[in-house]
């Protein structure tokens, strides 16, 4: 069974030590020898995938392994950064809700 990661947030915790921990993980999820097929972007995470994040190499890195990177459409439109997005395809809810209902195990970062 693979996995997938739902990540909500651009910070793990708050402040500078929240924004370092995000970086962090994404820069070892990027390097580990077993990735999950899928990350999720969704609310405050869609900026990882924009313009200006310091992880896009990370996502890119994924993206080169395989991982799908899914952003969620309505969260980029509502922060106002559909045309920023650097990063990945553009997801739907339905696609969301199908990827919650599939076998795989969610994993979720919040």
């Amino acid at each position: 069974m693979s996995k997938r990661f739902l990540i909500t947030t651009d910070s793990i915790g708050g402040g500078e030590l929240g924004k370092q921990l995000a970086r962090n993980f994404m820069r070892s999820l990027a390097r580990a020898d077993e990735t999950p097929s899928t990350v999720m972007l969704m609310n405050e995470a869609v900026r990882l995938a924009c313009e200006g994040s310091e992880v896009l190499d990370d996502l890119r890195l994924l993206a080169d392994k395989g991982v799908a990177v899914k952003v969620c459409g309505a969260c980029l439109e509502f922060l106002g950064l559909e045309n920023a997005l650097v990063i990945g395809g553009v997801g739907t809810m339905n696609e969301g809700v199908a990827a919650f209902l599939a076998p795989d195990e969610i994993v979720t970062i919040s």
